[in-house]
């Protein structure tokens, strides 16, 4: 049997055994941890079978890993690999038997090897998506409101001291004192109860209060008192899609472009409602909307448009924007683990340990970065420094990694 492999293999096309399951990168990573007597262990066999292949020694590639198997009959790793070699040479037969103990063993390692694509690598890793880069302040996201004031815009009060009021129940928000912001918008709206930014501003009140059916009726009246207020139907839309009222908030964030085409807050939020109704290019659409409109100055739209294109399957362009954020914020340990994942994604496991070792070294707390650089210490063969990531995100409260270690650290 070895002979027909050996044969088989001096008249194929060489192929990458290990092209999904390890991509090493040109300079040396330093490891995290100190590395113990692995005399016991399948890992430098895998590593010398790696080596062997790389030099198109596939009879000595063949041989290792046999022994790999041999030395270890329950390694996943060895037998995932073995795998992947006997369907190389035609043995099918052989390889699904070897893929199938290797699943019995580790469910998670035929996902993390690679066999399901980066579908499947995305089931194991820690991959929240990131929100954004900066969050507003109060004052920022009640600028608007004191802008119109200031303009008289869409106000329907024509009482000086009533104007006032207003300009008090905003900074009420702005300090979070929602019951006496909500007395007095009620007293305004008493006194003129055709003033929309009045029933805007309740709304807003209400929706921080939690009470969001009855922010969609404040909402609901300001557009009907004023069909062209812009934020009304933003913030109606908003809401909706809160409640997941779909095809509404659609209507509604759509009526708010239409008024207002740089209403670039409305932009995102009807891309998050196409995420989750499932429509990820209309999304990007949406960021790239912004993008236009804005340019490299907005930061926020490249991220979204980067998790987006990574939603898509579009590593490379998500890669591309994701780099363009950091070179922004290059302390955002966030940012930086959503590239470890991508250049998990994309093989480059160096790399990847890098980004999630500056994002710990940023966040010595992050819990998900641990987990993720764990396991790609287990792809490029170090067992000891995969095991105690896991530990650490264990100790941290991530309780995904306590199974995952289960099965990737037993003794």
């Amino acid at each position: 049997m070895r002979y027909l492999i050996i044969s088989v293999l001096i008249f194929i096309l060489p192929q990458m055994l290990f092209s999904q399951t390890r991509r090493t990168d040109d300079v040396e990573m330093v490891r995290t941890y100190s590395i113990q007597n692995q005399s016991t262990t399948v890992q430098p066999l895998l590593q010398k079978a790696e080596q062997q292949f790389r030099l198109f020694d596939y009879e000595g590639t063949f041989l290792t890993l046999e022994s790999a198997v041999a030395q270890d009959p329950y390694s996943s790793e060895a037998l995932l690999l073995r795998a992947r070699f006997k369907k190389m040479v035609g043995m099918q037969t052989e390889a699904q038997e070897d893929l199938r103990l290797a699943n019995r063993i580790n469910p998670y390692a035929v996902n993390l090897y690679g066999y399901n694509g980066n579908g499947g690598l995305l089931k194991i890793i820690a991959f929240e998506p990131v929100l954004g880069v900066r969050g507003l302040s109060n004052y920022q996201k009640l600028n608007y409101y004191y802008q119109a004031i200031d303009r008289k815009l869409i106000i329907g009060i024509s009482d000086e001291k009533m104007l006032e009021k207003l300009e008090e129940v905003i900074e009420d928000i702005e300090f979070n004192r929602l019951d006496l912001g909500l007395i007095t918008i009620n007293e305004i709206i008493e006194e003129f109860p055709e003033s929309a930014i009045a029933y805007d501003i309740k709304g807003v009140i209400l929706k921080k209060q939690g009470k969001l059916e009855e922010a969609v009726d404040a909402f609901s009246t300001a557009v009907i008192i004023e069909p062209s207020f812009s934020i009304a139907w933003y913030n109606l839309g908003q809401i909706e899609r809160s409640l997941n009222y779909f095809d509404k908030a659609k209507m509604h964030l759509d009526k708010a472009i239409e008024l207002q085409v740089d209403l670039t807050k409305a932009y995102f939020e009807r891309a998050t409602l196409h995420k989750q109704m499932g429509n990820n290019e209309a999304a990007l659409d949406d960021y790239n909307s912004v993008i236009d409109m804005k340019g490299s100055t907005y930061m926020e739209a490249f991220l979204n448009r980067g998790l987006t294109k990574k939603m898509l399957g579009d590593y490379g362009g998500a890669l591309g924007d994701l780099n363009q954020v950091i070179d922004e914020f290059p302390k955002n340990a966030e940012l930086l683990k959503s590239r470890g994942n991508l250049y998990l994604l994309f093989g480059s496991h160096r790399k990847a340990i890098d980004d999630y070792s500056k994002a710990i070294e940023l966040n010595n707390n992050y819990a998900e970065a641990y987990y993720n650089r764990g396991l790609a210490f287990f792809l490029i063969y170090d067992k000891i420094s995969g095991c105690a990531d896991l530990d650490r995100s264990i100790d941290l409260g991530y309780e995904i990694a306590e199974e995952t270690k289960t099965y990737f650290c037993r003794q």
